[in-house]
């Protein structure tokens, strides 16, 4: 039994080692990647203002789809920096989001289509549900 307690112990620190190597490397190369983190209430209540979540990127996450939660580089939202919103429709001009909280798109706003070359990252889901970090 402490076999099997210590190989969890290994493994847990393993993989929260590695999501911390992966945040860092994020940091230094401006790519979200390993734990990221909500700065704004626009995902309540899926992500609360400095929820955590697992950023994957779309490399590794597989294609964009509706109802994923995407990282992406904004022209115009965030005076242009990372915004974290849901993907709500596919269009041949590129990605429709919104945050959750938020009555209109993005896009009904100043925010042009997302292209694919923006896209940063997916929010890791299990399940179908965002996995959050509190």
């Amino acid at each position: 039994m402490v076999t099997l307690i210590s190989a969890l112990w290994r493994l847990i620190i393993t993989i929260v080692g590695l999501l911390v190597l992966l945040t860092i490397i994020g940091g230094v190369l401006g790519q979200p990647m390993g734990i990221s983190f909500v700065e704004t209430g626009s995902m309540e209540p899926q992500l609360q203002p400095d929820d955590g979540f697992i950023a994957v990127p779309t490399a590794v996450g597989g294609p964009v789809e509706s109802g994923d939660v995407i990282v992406f580089d904004a022209v115009n939202l965030n005076d242009g920096g990372f915004v974290t919103h849901r993907v709500v429709e596919k269009t041949e001009e590129g990605y429709i989001t919104k945050g959750d909280a938020n009555p209109f798109t993005d896009q009904d706003g100043s925010e042009p289509p997302v292209q694919e070359g923006q896209i940063r990252a997916k929010a890791l889901k299990v399940g179908g549900e965002v996995v959050v970090i509190p």
